[in-house]
């Protein structure tokens, strides 16, 4: 590798980056983030030196092949017959390699969850210290279902510090809620 080549992730660093595995320290999954094929070797090195892995970090990152050099741009023909030059380096599909996830909520669950959280915990921090744990289950709730799924526990909670007539205007609240 010469100092004037650009460099880029190669497909291996991009899934040692992906996996999180311990095969890279902390100061080389920076430096390999940091690595996006806009550089030559040279410019990353003297951004390498500022870092905590260092220069030899960089070199740790090319011999273990997690980052490769982008081919040279070639001469191609145009259809005018004048020959232009087109650089591999560039993304063609940015994230094509990356696996597709289906969505795990739909608009109407994500809408919904941002409807009934602000009641959630309006009415569990009303409740003071004993409710520190239902506190923190109504925080790790990703979803309307979850948030619902702690509604019984929260109204019980609601009765038995404030009263029936605080839990019954809890339940209208969230009744009203989910009939949007």
């Amino acid at each position: 590798m010469q100092p004037g080549d650009h460099i880029r992730k190669s497909a291996a660093g991009r899934a040692a980056l992906a996996s999180r595995g311990p095969e890279l320290t902390a100061p080389l999954r920076t430096l390999l983030l940091m690595i996006y094929g806009d550089k030559t070797a040279a410019e990353y090195s003297e951004i390498a030196s500022r870092l905590p892995a260092g220069r030899a970090g960089l070199q740790q990152l090319i011999e273990r092949g997690l980052v490769e050099v982008i081919e040279p741009a070639k001469a191609t023909p145009s259809s005018s017959g004048a020959s232009t030059t087109k650089s591999e380096g560039t993304l063609v599909a940015p994230l094509s390699d990356v696996e597709q996830m289906a969505a795990t909520h739909t608009v109407d669950e994500a809408t919904q969850q941002r409807l009934l959280y602000p009641e959630f915990v309006r009415a569990v921090s009303d409740l003071g210290l004993r409710a520190v744990m239902l506190q923190m289950k109504v925080e790790r709730a990703m979803s309307a279902k979850e948030l619902l799924a702690l509604r019984g526990d929260v109204e019980a909670a609601i009765a038995r510090s404030k009263g029936e007539p605080a839990r019954q205007e809890f339940a209208n609240r969230i009744n009203f809620l989910l009939s949007q």
